[in-house]
């Protein structure tokens, strides 16, 4: 009777601890998941699921350098733009220099140098609108300064004829 007893309670106690995991069925049932192997799933199942969220994490962080390297080129594009902005600007206001001295002191023909201040004040305008165009791509940018560059260029020759400079 005391083994029926001692097996009726070990069995209720069994059947009690509905979880194969130690730390919440207790003794009995992490010995009942060990035994059947399912506490070793749930692990390998954790370990798994470890392994893919640490991939996934890896992932993300190299997307995260690849943008913020695409982030400081982008950014060196703008700076560069900007910097030859700027010295297109700087020699234009140099040719508008050397045109009003001329002017001022009466060398060269004035219809010439009127017709070529009108030309440098055009390139200006251009200049400044491929600047302050916010919807324009940066290739674009790059590609109308550079023709900017090229007449400003040819400009500077005509300035230098008209000028008897050079």
């Amino acid at each position: 009777m005391r083994k029926t007893i001692l097996a009726g309670a070990a069995l209720f106690t069994l059947a009690a601890c509905n979880s194969s995991d130690p730390s919440k069925g207790g003794f009995f049932g992490g010995v009942g998941g060990l035994s059947s192997g399912t506490y070793e799933r749930q692990t390998q199942e954790r370990r798994e699921t470890l392994t893919a969220e640490q991939q996934r994490n890896q992932q993300l962080q190299q997307q995260a350098s690849a943008a913020q390297a695409e982030r400081q080129q982008v950014a060196g594009e703008k700076a560069a733009l900007q910097r030859q902005s700027a010295a297109l600007s700087a020699d234009i206001n140099r040719m508008r220099s050397r045109l009003a001295s001329a002017e001022a002191s009466r060398t060269g023909n004035a219809a010439e140098l009127a017709r070529l201040r009108g030309q440098v004040d055009d390139l200006q305008r251009r200049g400044d609108m491929v600047q302050q165009n916010p919807t324009l791509a940066d290739a674009e940018k790059r590609r109308q300064l550079d023709d900017l560059t090229r007449q400003k260029t040819l400009l500077q020759q005509a300035i230098d004829q008209a000028t008897g400079t050079r």
